[in-house]
């Protein structure tokens, strides 16, 4: 499937890879979780070899994580004083080749020519599609349904689980109240809203910087336009005080909210086989 996650808010982890708190832990034996995910994984890769292509089963330790990691301040500010939320330091240094992760897919689709390429993709999503019916009986038509379909789930489960939450609540509006008094403008306190309220921050000055929006499969992709490390560094700075501030006026949020939405993206990768 194309590694992507919920949006907004598993930009958090996924794409800024912020928070050490949040890191997957050991799991001594598969979770049903697991189970599911190795099964969608075993049917792609024979469905991928009655096209001709290969494809080795992969499943990412982050996307089936049980029991997350307490929220940790400590790791956090020190992540986040080094590197924000993790956007425009991958500008700083353009230089330097992205690290493509432990997928061993990402070898095999490089070595393809353009148009093995096209066609390894257009394979991967009917292979993808056929899989998330056979395991998951859902109804699922393309990648941008299946993520639609999950999307809309996990959305209600936020509004219901995290918003109608009393505790978590108060504690957003404290937050919001503490970013007001730094000088920021916060329109909305709710807890879904305050959760990703740093990283809409940022991401707003980020899609300033493109000039193209694209669709690639794995959702929106933004083109860079001329950026340079010096102006990266600019930004990225700013962005480490956005990332610091957040969590100090969330210093009793964010170790919260965080379990509980962390819970629920499990859940629902669990049952849409992500």
């Amino acid at each position: 499937m194309p590694r992507r996650s919920f949006l907004p808010l598993a930009v958090l982890t996924l794409l800024a890879g912020c928070g050490t708190g949040t890191a997957a832990s050991p799991s001594a034996a598969p979770s049903p979780a697991q189970d599911k995910a190795h099964m969608m994984q075993a049917a792609k890769a024979d469905c991928m070899k009655t096209k001709g292509f290969r494809y080795v089963p992969y499943v990412d330790p982050k996307t089936i994580e049980q029991e997350p990691k307490p929220f940790d301040y400590a790791e956090e500010k020190a992540y986040r004083s080094k590197r924000g939320l993790g956007v425009f330091i991958n500008h700083v240094d353009p230089d330097k080749t992205p690290d493509q992760g432990d997928d061993p897919n990402d070898a095999i689709v490089t070595n393809l020519s353009p148009a093995q390429s096209s066609a390894y993709k257009k394979a991967a999503e009917n292979c993808d599609v056929q899989a998330a019916r056979q395991v998951t009986g859902k109804n699922v038509k393309s990648w941008s349904d299946w993520y639609g379909q999950a999307d809309e789930v996990l959305k209600r489960l936020w509004k219901r689980e995290l918003d109608g939450d009393p505790k978590l609540v108060q504690l957003a509006s404290d937050m919001g109240d503490c970013l007001t008094g730094k000088g920021y403008r916060v329109t909305a306190t709710n807890p879904v809203a305050m959760g990703e309220w740093a990283l809409q921050m940022v991401m707003n000055d980020f899609q300033e910087n493109r000039k193209t929006l694209t669709s690639d499969g794995d959702g929106p992709t933004f083109k860079p336009t001329d950026l340079s490390p010096e102006e990266a560094r600019r930004r990225l700075n700013k962005e480490i005080k956005v990332a610091l501030d957040d969590l100090e006026c969330g210093k009793r949020f964010h170790p919260v909210f965080r379990p509980k939405w962390k819970e629920l993206e499990r859940r629902v990768r669990d049952e849409f086989g992500m």
